[in-house]
């Protein structure tokens, strides 16, 4: 005997009643486990696997024959399941390195026949392959793991009878090597000649209260509804994003910038104004107490007029570097992520899985399905969520103008009058800051959609596989685009308002 197991019901939890289900597995035999769909046959394998605990139930096995370290079992998931990034023989040279084994390409070619398939489905990647040759090659990675007990997930689903009865005849082939089985499956015409006598086990389903779900009020099919729940996502989920962001680069980029103007000390330029260590003629001609008298004179002046000055760069720096060119560029950034990155997501998506397909089938526009609702939250999200950045950074750059540290300004209305000064005087519409920091969030907006939309409809075969990469190029592009854009508007800006008294 290789495996005796117990499971007891312990609770009302366990989706079964079976109070006590004792069973016995030899090797080369195959033990069906059968009972209505939610009756737990999926549950009662996944503890088995380890995955997740069967509730109010207690399972207990007795492994024979075997040292520690050879128990377990291995599992072939319903419609078959390899790791998508890798090909077929990749698939089987990790599951043979997991297992400690060689995972030289004659090991992988041994494993792929085995299973019923020929060396150069090795190179071959999951998608590529059709449904039953999909299931030998998940066969084949157990088969690579050598474990004693393969579990068998409902494996004759969505087979026709060619490839259904192949998979039956591997299975008995594998049984008369000395393979152990625990077979999952409602398909009595495929199972019955696998089931080893005596060893069936039918779960009894408990009766449960069905779960009632509240019906959604609004349907989703909708296309103002889509819009609305996209404005969510993309405006009030990605607010705080943005509040952190700003609140940490306005703060340093403040106190940076106000750093700079405390080292534009006049002190060197006294020094060579005043000679500390006169000669004995500067004396007697008078040079020294000309220099003092330049130099009290130049303390006054400076005591005056450069407080002033500092402020009216300060304001000037955080007016056009927040409102202008800091505000929109970094908002739209953080942005390309996480609007450019989702939606490109999202799209590739409903590719890989046929559901752009299946909207055309009924008629009705991939594009104008998602891009609609993605283009009309986004553009209304990007301008709110741009002017809340410069709003926090703004704040930021107040606390750091007051402080006693920098001590620029005495009162906030100060600090706000000389912001107004520099970011509310502007010669046209174009080069009025707040409008500019508008149409730049709205542009940045266009080439993170445009850039989503082209990575996530480019390849009309996409696989699972290539979604991430479909997301980081969209990321990626439309973070250079914007980078670029920033530059080219920015020179657009100085040619409509060129800084030709800064200080004024």
């Amino acid at each position: 005997m290789l495996l005796r197991g117990e499971i007891h019901r312990t609770g009302p939890l366990c989706p079964f009643v079976n109070d006590l289900i004792r069973f016995e597995l030899a090797p080369g035999e195959c033990l069906w486990l059968k009972g209505k769909s939610g009756a737990g046959k999926s549950s009662l394998v996944l503890d088995l696997l380890g995955l997740h605990s069967l509730p109010d139930a207690r399972v207990e096995l007795e492994w024979e024959g075997l040292a520690a370290k050879e128990f377990g079992f291995g599992m072939v998931f319903q419609s078959g399941v390899l790791i998508d990034s890798l090909n077929v023989g990749e698939n089987i040279g990790l599951a043979l390195r997991s297992g400690g084994q060689p995972s030289s390409e004659n090991v992988i070619v041994k494993a792929l026949e085995e299973a019923g398939l020929s060396a150069s489905d090795a190179h071959k990647m999951p998608g590529e392959m059709s449904g039953g040759m999909l299931r030998r090659a998940s066969i084949a990675q157990v088969l690579a793991q050598g474990r004693p007990v393969i579990v068998l997930d409902e494996p004759f689903v969505g087979l026709d009878e060619e490839a259904a009865q192949g998979i039956v005849s591997l299975v008995q082939e594998l049984m008369a090597k000395g393979r152990s089985f625990i077979l999952i499956s409602h398909e009595s015409q495929y199972a019955t000649p696998l089931a080893t006598a005596g060893r069936e086990i039918v779960l009894e389903m408990a009766e449960r209260k069905e779960k009632v779900n509240r019906g959604r009020m609004l349907p989703r099919w909708n296309f103002a509804v889509r819009t609305g729940f996209r404005l969510f996502d993309y405006l009030v989920i990605s607010t705080p994003l943005i509040i952190f962001a700003f609140l940490a680069s306005g703060l340093a980029i403040s106190m940076l910038f106000s750093e700079l103007l405390q080292a534009t000390s006049v002190s060197a330029l006294r020094a060579q104004m005043i000679d500390p260590d006169p000669s004995l003629i500067e004396k007697l001609l008078g040079i020294e107490l000309f220099q003092k008298f330049v130099g009290y004179e130049f303390d006054n002046i400076t005591k005056e007029h450069l407080p002033a000055i500092r402020r009216k760069m300060f304001a000037l720096g955080i007016s056009r570097g927040f409102i202008v060119e800091l505000g929109p560029m970094l908002t739209a950034l953080l942005l390309a992520g996480r609007i450019g990155g989702s939606y490109a997501g999202e799209i590739s998506m409903m590719q890989a899985t046929n559901q752009n397909q299946l909207l055309s089938t009924l008629g009705v526009s991939p594009r104008r399905w998602t891009l609609g609702p993605a283009a009309i939250a986004a553009l209304i999200a990007a301008p709110i969520l741009t002017a809340l950045g410069v709003a926090t950074s703004l704040l930021m750059a107040e606390i750091v103008g007051m402080s006693d540290t920098y001590g620029l300004f005495a009162t906030t209305d100060e600090f706000w009058q000389a912001i107004g000064e520099k970011a509310l005087v502007y010669p046209s519409l174009w080069a009025f800051p707040p409008f500019v920091c508008f149409y730049h969030s709205v542009i940045f907006m266009v080439l993170i959609l445009a850039f989503a939309e082209l990575t996530g409809r480019l390849r009309p075969d996409i696989q699972p596989r290539d979604v991430p990469r479909a997301i980081t190029w969209a990321v990626v592009g439309a973070s250079l685009a914007i980078i670029v854009a920033d530059w080219g508007l920015s020179q657009w800006l100085l040619y409509l308002a060129p800084l030709q008294n800064p200080l004024g």
